[in-house]
């Protein structure tokens, strides 16, 4: 089945791939739900807690990866 896949770290979007359904239930930083249409200047994060994505600029990911943070994303939807 396709699954997304995202850093565990800090939500970015990393890919998709397809995988056995038991192989989901125990590897981390993927997910069956599919991140939203996103525009070029834009990045999806996986929202682990509410199990979402959330589409935010690129410049927001490159300021916050800079920090060394990107662990909540609901101040920059």
């Amino acid at each position: 089945m396709k699954a997304y896949l995202f850093n565990v770290e800090n939500g970015l979007y990393a890919g998709e791939t397809f995988e056995q359904a038991g192989i989901l239930d125990i590897e981390d930083g993927i997910t069956l739900i599919p991140p939203p249409a996103y525009g070029h200047d834009q990045v999806p994060v996986f929202d682990r807690q509410k199990m979402q994505w959330v589409v935010i600029p690129v410049t927001t990911v490159r300021q916050l990866l800079n920090l060394g943070t990107v662990t909540t994303m609901e101040t920059h939807q």
